[in-house]
């Protein structure tokens, strides 16, 4: 079988985790991405990878001339097309809407999986091609034989806008089963790196930690501002790339109370495991994503980090949003509060940094939430078997169920 995502598969760990499971029930697994400056490869050993270009950085570099991203474009073109004609897959799952558009459903050769990271929709002053991309996109997911969303209302809403007959199938974005936590360095790499060296850190200092890419619509900001109400020696670990405008309207916003912006430490990126090491260090973890657009408002299965706290036994401050609060608060595994809003987010991190106790309950019933239910292996199981099947298959892609019933023709 074949993935094809139009940028670095290390950038979306559901990717990831799907090549690996995939791969890992015997099925042989290829991947169509892009590359990036720097070793990346989580991937197993047996999947088969073609980087097509180099992705651009958004975070650090300027647009590319029209004239590259053209070039880009009909190479990926090129080689999805290559690649499918020579390698023959039995399934193909493309991703988003820059990778469906790319792979048509096509019965005759292979299954088609359009799994969509965000939600598809109308963007203000959308110009003529990402419009196009957007209506091929949602036309030719009639037709594709499954459809994955990552967030129940997303797939609700993806149904009644492009018209499909069924619901799409719902896989959230949880890490891979965790059966044990790994040991952190997150104290020791701060006492190291740590960019102040003023900072007089203790075994008592508690951190508070962010993963994951840091932009405008992750209410960072918004924590920043927050950072009055909190115990005067804690700490706001951001783990994740960061531009430097982005570092400067944090560490701006936070200097609005005394000595604040300088407990705010930008560690930078990591590889996925490297991370999730360094945030198991940690008091708590926040993810409070704006509902900025239609794609983070209806969020609630998609946000990776908050999974992956759930999965390192940390307790988490998080957004309030549809379907979050049964996610998080149900499961007695954080809050949830308005994410735009300093106090309240100030108070929540205030009274769990407060409370021991209360920190230790969430963090015993984060793990069973994770080992039981919000784990990779058991949210992408029914899609996987759908896959194992159709690649087990005896039949070519395109018969029909009156041709299997038909005896075999004899020389």
């Amino acid at each position: 079988m074949l993935l094809v995502l139009r940028s670095c598969a290390e950038h979306y760990p559901p990717t990831v985790n799907q090549a690996n499971l995939l791969a890992e029930a015997g099925l042989r697994v290829g991947i169509i991405d892009l590359s990036v400056d720097g070793a990346l490869d989580a991937l197993g050993p047996s999947i088969h990878r073609w980087r097509v270009h180099r992705m651009w950085n958004s975070k650090l570099e300027p647009p590319l001339p029209i004239g590259i991203r053209w070039t880009n474009w009909c190479r990926f073109c090129r080689a999805c097309q290559s690649i499918i004609r020579t390698s023959r897959p039995r399934v193909v799952i493309a991703y988003d809407t820059l990778g469906s558009i790319f792979v048509k459903p096509d019965l005759r050769r292979y299954r088609t999986i359009y799994h969509f990271h965000e939600l598809t929709g109308p963007e203000p002053q959308e110009s003529f091609g990402p419009r196009r991309a957007r209506l091929k996109a949602a036309q030719r997911s009639r037709r594709a034989d499954l459809v994955v969303f990552s967030d129940a209302h997303r797939a609700r809403i993806f149904q009644e806008r492009v018209g499909l007959s069924a619901l799409p199938k719902v896989v959230m974005n949880c890490p891979r089963r965790m059966e044990k936590l790994p040991s952190s360095p997150l104290r020791q790499h701060l006492a190291l790196n740590t960019q102040h060296s003023t900072l007089n850190l203790q075994p008592s200092t508690q951190l508070v930690c962010y993963l994951g890419s840091i932009g405008a619509d992750q209410g960072l900001v918004e924590a920043a501002v927050s950072m009055k109400h909190w115990p005067t020696d804690a700490l706001l670990v951001l783990i994740g790339p960061a531009s430097d405008t982005m570092k400067a309207s944090i560490l701006e916003s936070a200097s609005a109370t005394p000595g604040a912006a300088q407990r705010v430490i930008f560690l930078g990126a990591f590889p996925h495991h490297e991370a999730l090491a360094l945030v198991v260090g940690a008091d708590l973890g926040i993810s409070l994503i704006q509902p900025n657009n239609e794609s983070w408002l209806y969020s609630a299965g998609a946000i990776n980090k908050r999974f992956e706290y759930m999965a390192l036994g940390l307790p988490q401050v998080t957004t309030s949003g549809p379907g979050v609060s049964e996610i998080v608060e149900a499961n007695q595994v954080g809050f949830c509060v308005e994410p735009r809003n300093p106090v309240a987010i100030g108070s929540a991190i205030r009274q769990l940094l407060d409370d021991a106790e209360l920190r230790g309950r969430f963090s015993v019933s984060a793990r069973k939430q994770h080992l039981e239910r919000f784990n990779y292996e058991i949210q992408f199981a029914e899609v996987a078997s759908w896959i194992a099947s159709r690649c087990a298959d005896a039949w070519p892609p395109g018969t029909t169920d009156c041709e299997r019933r038909l005896p075999k023709a004899t020389s």
